[in-house]
């Protein structure tokens, strides 16, 4: 299951539980606005979504190549309430790289919108810097939808380390950065650090200055982050984990639309969305 922000055209609604895991769709600007997806259709990731944690190593904005690996990402989310209630929501999604910098990730998505119901789906997607192509395919009803990358394609050996930057312009607050060191995470050698943004007292109407923490433990060898932990008072704590990593080739079929398929094609810059009925 995912992180998911589900968008209909009277309806935006953060689901849980739900995979964090995700592509950031950072890219070059498109000659007019993509076309927007259907009303009974959500979106895969968007601002807000945890995804933004791990979205660099398995997102269209960064391509790594010569370090193959599967793995199982578990996210968890723990928010406590004004009146102490505590809401625990844990979530796997399995994902695949190629040496290519070709990824799949395969989750659940459990939602619910007061036009749709109860709606659990599987969902699949397929970034393919080599082919320049974005898939989503849906398994209940045998389709992909096919939309070009945006951005020019390139190597990420040598992007995103540790000190890779959080948050984004615009945002409120002082932010400072301390280098945690290398530790063993999960079983494998990471390098950590700690990044603490700090809003003001009154920069949003709040009372007392609050303090958004995300500690990141990176692995140079695997150019991916093993662990992240996003603290932040409003919304609770998120939990990344990179586990069971097998090193190697994954099947190069897992990264290919099945031949019994219907592709339909999108626009660059489309968003990537999913109909909410199959």
């Amino acid at each position: 299951m995912s992180f998911v922000t589900v968008t209909t055209r009277s309806h935006l609604v953060l689901i849980l539980p739900a995979l964090v895991v995700l592509a950031a769709l950072a890219g070059v600007a498109q000659p007019g606005p993509p076309p927007a997806p259907p009303h009974d259709a959500f979106l895969i990731g968007g601002p807000g979504a945890a995804g933004g944690m791990m979205a660099g190593e398995f997102g269209e904005g960064r391509t790594v190549t010569g370090a193959p690996l599967s793995a199982v990402v578990v996210v968890t989310r723990d928010t406590t309430l004004a009146d102490g209630n505590k809401i625990h929501n844990e979530s796997l999604a399995k994902v695949y790289r190629d040496s290519q910098g070709r990824v799949r990730r395969e989750m659940g998505v459990d939602l619910a919108t007061p036009a749709t119901g109860n709606v659990k789906r599987n969902v699949i997607m397929i970034i393919d810097p080599v082919a320049g192509q974005r898939y989503m395919l849906n398994p209940d009803n045998k389709t992909a939808r096919a939309m070009p990358m945006r951005g020019p394609k390139h190597d990420g050996q040598g992007h995103a380390g540790p000190m890779r930057a959080f948050g984004g312009p615009g945002e409120a607050g002082s932010v400072n950065k301390e280098d945690l060191g290398t530790k063993t995470v999960n079983g494998m050698q990471a390098e950590g650090v700690r990044v603490t943004r700090t809003i003001a007292a009154g920069a949003i109407g709040n009372d007392k200055p609050i303090e958004v923490v995300t500690e990141r433990w990176y692995s140079p060898d695997l150019q991916i982050a093993i662990m992240t932990v996003h603290s932040d008072p409003m919304m609770g704590t998120v939990t990344t984990k990179l586990t069971n990593v097998t090193r190697g080739e994954p099947d190069a079929s897992l990264f290919q639309v099945p031949s019994d398929y219907k592709v339909e094609t999108g626009r660059p810059g489309e968003p990537m969305y999913m109909p909410m009925k199959p």
